[in-house]
């Protein structure tokens, strides 16, 4: 995954395979290397207090992502959603993380837009 490109558009398709301890044990600083190997290192904020998974993150982005087979769970600060193929999921900036908690790979096309975010709602 390479950062997204200033008032650009990117779009992926990615395989997420089904999640093992090592994700659901990654530390804070193991997450924030992930994330920096995919392109992605202003993403992670899984060390923020009380992370509700390793992968948390949130990024200046509007993205659509489509599932197109498997299953997911979008976490979000605030409750969980599964998703499943046919499913679109629209995030705008939103702390949140995915997991796989099938054994089954999950395929989704992700479609990212460059944004920034709002300081007044951020307030």
């Amino acid at each position: 995954m390479l950062a997204l490109p200033a008032n650009g558009t990117r779009i992926r398709v990615l395989d997420i395979p089904p999640e093992g301890d090592g994700i659901r044990n990654m530390t804070p600083e193991e997450a924030a290397a992930h994330f920096a190997e995919i392109g992605a290192g202003a993403a992670s904020n899984a060390a923020k207090a009380g992370a509700k998974h390793a992968l948390m993150h949130r990024t200046e982005t509007i993205d659509y992502g489509i599932v197109i087979e498997g299953e997911l769970v979008l976490i979000m600060d605030e409750g969980e959603t599964t998703v499943r193929a046919g499913d679109i999921i629209v995030q705008r900036g939103t702390n949140h993380g995915w997991a796989n908690r099938t054994n089954q790979n999950c395929r989704i096309c992700f479609v990212l837009i460059d944004g920034k975010f709002n300081a007044e709602l951020e307030a």
